[in-house]
């Protein structure tokens, strides 16, 4: 078991520091861990709110192993709910999106209301002292900030203003809550969560895993930004190019996200919310990553791309996003095979931690030191 020591030379400037153990990307006791620290015991990322549009929209899935319900009531409140009966325990809805009146048991008809109230339970007339009141769902802490939607598991995170420091205001010029999903898409990667997280935020390794699709559009980044908050942001502008996210097929690129100005409008801001949201907002959309860990080794990830109104209401939008998708696409195909290589490499026995390019990889060293003061926070306990 890893101790406060173990993460020492992690905690140092990225100049000095080391990688975190390999250790943290097989162990099932630290997995564990980060379940409960992160993934219930903090601010979790859980889609757009723009997927849920009218009253009785709801998402229902797993957060750190807890099924829960996110919904919108009847007066366009964003709420969450432990997906579980309060009589016996059934899950309530099956995992994906839906859209209810009310929510009602499969098994006994216990049936509740969109703010989680208790409105019938048949047959229960002779329970002394019975009181639908005492009975409602559990309810757990939701909140929303620009556009996106988060949920805290165990209640104990501090508030999301908090925990999100000046996220807001720093990403303020590409006007996140205003915009639309246009296309979403889920797949398993065979690599630890963080490993999937890590890729998308460093630059070190386009050179040699992006050699035509995306190295030769990006200049050396910017130094990682100062903030306040459970969150990294680093920005690099492109390399003649207006867009980076579509393929050069002649298509041309969608039109620049209104209010962007300045070096904004030649270049990506790649930002990663803690523990599992992570985003690059370019000039011209928005590609968004979630990471839900299953196991140590298997991730499952949400990928959603947004677009300012403008440009999904253009005649030939749908053409376009296709070459969006596209370039994803390609970028995920050289992606994947690597980063599940390096899972394997992270699984032997003598692996060891590694140093950090300073300049391309600051933000996964940033997250290193957020896990690692995490979970030797844990071990306190």
């Amino acid at each position: 078991m890893l101790n406060k020591a173990d993460f020492e030379k992690v905690l140092r400037p990225v100049e000095m520091a080391e990688s975190l153990p390999p250790v943290c990307y097989v162990d099932e006791t630290l997995f564990d861990r980060e379940m409960d620290q992160a993934f219930r015991g903090g601010w979790v990322s859980v889609g757009r709110l723009d997927d849920l549009v009218v009253p009785g929209d709801y998402l229902a899935l797993d957060v750190g192993g807890t099924p829960l319900v996110l919904l919108l009531d009847s007066s366009h409140q964003l709420r969450a709910f432990a997906n579980t009966c309060r009589h016996r325990g059934t899950q309530l809805l099956p995992p994906g999106r839906g859209r209810c009146k009310r929510i009602v048991c499969p098994f006994h008809a216990w049936t509740y209301g969109l703010d989680g109230a208790l409105l019938a339970a048949p047959r229960m007339d002779d329970a002394v002292d019975f009181c639908h009141a005492d009975y409602g769902l559990v309810a757990v802490p939701a909140a929303s900030r620009a556009g996106f939607a988060f949920v805290n598991v165990d209640g104990t995170a501090p508030p999301i203003d908090t925990w999100l420091g000046d996220f807001e205001a720093v990403h303020s010029p590409w006007r996140l809550g205003d915009l639309i999903t246009a296309s979403t898409r889920e797949f398993e990667v065979r690599c630890n969560w963080k490993i999937f997280l890590e890729v998308f935020n460093e630059y070190y390794h386009l050179q040699k895993v992006h050699p035509s699709t995306f190295s030769v559009y990006y200049a050396s980044p910017d130094p990682l930004d100062k903030v306040a908050g459970n969150f990294s942001t680093q920005f690099g502008e492109h390399r003649g190019v207006s867009s980076t996210g579509k393929v050069d097929d002649g298509t041309g690129p969608l039109p620049p996200l209104p209010g962007l100005s300045g070096r904004n409008l030649r270049g990506t801001r790649y930002s990663w919310v803690f523990p599992n949201l992570t985003f690059a907002a370019s000039i011209d959309a928005v590609w968004i990553f979630e990471a839900i860990p299953l196991t140590p080794a298997l991730t499952r990830v949400n990928m959603t791309v947004c677009f300012p109104q403008a440009s999904v209401e253009q005649a030939d939008f749908a053409t376009k996003l296709s070459a969006y998708e596209r370039r994803m696409e390609a970028g995920l195909a050289e992606d994947i095979p690597v980063i599940e290589t390096q899972q394997l490499g992270l699984s032997s026995s003598l692996a060891r931690a590694g140093r950090y390019s300073p300049g391309y990889e600051p933000s996964v060293h940033a997250f290193h030191r957020w896990i690692a003061q995490l979970l030797s926070e844990s071990d306190d306990g």
